[in-house]
């Protein structure tokens, strides 16, 4: 006896096998994607790279503001025109930058007086610790 979709037409029983393998497939495939993306190691790198971007930017833009130059606001994927084919990592990326006047000088000053504490306060407390062994 062959199946019958809910349609009523006949199926072919190679063909409803064929289909199966194939749902069986996409669905190893999609199970082995989950995996991978909640695997500890890539976890850990993708909360890495994140963090490695968001320290550039800040570096950026504490550079800007010292130097009055220009800082990266935004950066975001464009879309490939419709029908192109788009391979992984050839992504067309966007940026949008603003300049930043220069800080005055006692702002430059305060900075640079507030970083020499917290410098002096880690070293002494490395030490501390250090001492404490």
């Amino acid at each position: 006896m062959e199946a019958r979709d809910p349609a009523g037409a006949r199926r072919d029983p190679a063909g409803v096998q064929a289909e199966i393998e194939q749902v069986q497939r996409r669905l190893a495939e999609a199970m082995d994607e989950i995996a991978d993306r909640a695997k500890p190691a890539n976890v850990a790198r993708r909360s890495a790279d994140r963090l490695r971007d968001a320290g550039g930017r800040l570096a950026d833009e504490a550079r800007a503001l010292v130097s009055g130059g220009t800082v990266r606001l935004d950066s975001r994927t464009e879309e490939p025109p419709e029908g192109s084919v788009r391979l992984k990592g050839e992504d067309e990326v966007v940026s949008t930058y603003t300049t930043r006047g220069q800080l005055p000088p006692e702002a430059m000053i305060l900075g640079v007086g507030l970083g020499a504490v917290v410098v002096v306060g880690v070293v002494a407390l490395a030490r501390r610790r250090r001492r404490g062994r």
